[in-house]
C-alpha cells in the first residue's frame, strides 16, 4: 500500500512539473511572450511572429479588447490597419520590446508570402517533413469554411451581410463553430509558423492606392481565399471580425539604440527641475485610441502570381 501511495505521489509530482513547463508560456507576461515568439526567417533579415497577435497580447498593450469573438488566446480582430499602427507604436516603447533589440512592424506582403510558403512553390505552404499542402490537405494547417462552418457557404455569407446591414453584429449569438479558433492549434509550416492560412486575414504594410493589403484568408473563407498568393485590400480604417495581424521585426539599428539610451539617461528624475514632481512642467500622456463600431470590410480579392526574392 505504501509503495502504491509513493508511486501516486511521484506521478502527481511529475504531472505538476509537466504542467508547469507546458503552461509557463501562458503565465508569462503577454508582451514578453509576444516578443519571445518571433521566428527568424531562413536566409532573410527579418523575423515573423510564430502566431497571430492574440487578444490577451493586444489588451496588455492597448488596455482594451475590440474583438467580437472573445478569447484570450484567439487572434485579435476588429482592428484596422490604423489601429495596428497605434499598437506598434506602444509596443516598440515597451521595455520588453526595447530590451529585445528589435523594431516591430507589419510585414510587407512579399515578406508575408515568403514566410507563409516556407519554400513551397505551390498554392499553399510546405511542412517540416517536406510535404506540400494542397487544397485536399489544407485542414492540417488552416481553419477555414470547410472545417468550421456548419451552414452552407452561400447561406453564411447572406446571413453575415444581413446582420451587418441592420447593425446587429454585436448582438448575434454566434456559435463557437462559426468563428476563429485559438492560435497554434493547427500544424505549423516548415519554419514553425502557425495559422498563416485561414483563421483571420492579416494586415500587411503594402499599399494599393490608398488601401492596404491583407493576406491569408479567414475562418469563413474558401480554400482559394486562403491561398499563399491570394490578396485582399481594404481601407486602412476598415475594421471587421475577419481582420487581424501578425508581427514582423528587424534588428534595431545600433545608432538608434544609442540614441534611445542617451534619451533615457537624460530624463529628469522626480524632484529635479523639468520633472512633474519638480513643478517646472507637466508631461502629457498620449490620448487613448478609440474604436468605432464594426464596419463591413470593403474587400476585393485577386489571385496574383508570386515573385519572391529569396
Amino acid at each position: 500500500m505504501k509503495r502504491l501511495a509513493l508511486l501516486l505521489l511521484l506521478l502527481l509530482a511529475a504531472g505538476a512539473v509537466w504542467l508547469a513547463a507546458r503552461g509557463g508560456g501562458a503565465r508569462r507576461d503577454p508582451v514578453e511572450r509576444l516578443v519571445a515568439e518571433m521566428v527568424q526567417i531562413p536566409g532573410r533579415d527579418f523575423r515573423m511572429g510564430k502566431y497571430e497577435v492574440t487578444q490577451a497580447q493586444w489588451e496588455a498593450v492597448m488596455g482594451e479588447n475590440p474583438s467580437v469573438f472573445k478569447g484570450a488566446d484567439h487572434p485579435v480582430e476588429c482592428v484596422s490597419w490604423d489601429d495596428c499602427q497605434a499598437f506598434l507604436e506602444k509596443l516598440n516603447a515597451h521595455p520588453a520590446a526595447r530590451a529585445s533589440g528589435l523594431v516591430f512592424r507589419l510585414p510587407t506582403e512579399e515578406e508575408w508570402e515568403t514566410a507563409c510558403r516556407a519554400g513551397s512553390t505551390n498554392a499553399y505552404c510546405r511542412l517540416a517533413d517536406g510535404t506540400e499542402i494542397t487544397e485536399a490537405t489544407l485542414g492540417r494547417v488552416a481553419w477555414y469554411n470547410e472545417n468550421l462552418s456548419t451552414r452552407p457557404r452561400w447561406l453564411s455569407r447572406f446571413l453575415d451581410f444581413a446582420e451587418r446591414l441592420v447593425d446587429r453584429v454585436r448582438e448575434v449569438d454566434w456559435s463557437e463553430t462559426e468563428s476563429h479558433k485559438p492560435v497554434g492549434r493547427k500544424e505549423p509550416n516548415a519554419w514553425g509558423l502557425h495559422d498563416l492560412h485561414g483563421n483571420v486575414w492579416e494586415w500587411t504594410e503594402t499599399p494599393v492606392g490608398e488601401d492596404r493589403v491583407s493576406r491569408g484568408g479567414g475562418w469563413y473563407d474558401s480554400a482559394w481565399d486562403c491561398g499563399a498568393s491570394t490578396r485582399c485590400w481594404s481601407s486602412p480604417s476598415d475594421r471587421g471580425f475577419n481582420f487581424g495581424f501578425r508581427l514582423c521585426a528587424t534588428q534595431r539599428p545600433a545608432a538608434e539604440e544609442t540614441h534611445a539610451e542617451n534619451a533615457e539617461s537624460a530624463e529628469p528624475r522626480p524632484g529635479e527641475a523639468g520633472s512633474p514632481a519638480g513643478g517646472a512642467g507637466e508631461r502629457s500622456e498620449p490620448e487613448g485610441v478609440t474604436h468605432a463600431e464594426v464596419a463591413e470590410p470593403k474587400s476585393r480579392a485577386e489571385s496574383a502570381e508570386s515573385n519572391l526574392s529569396n
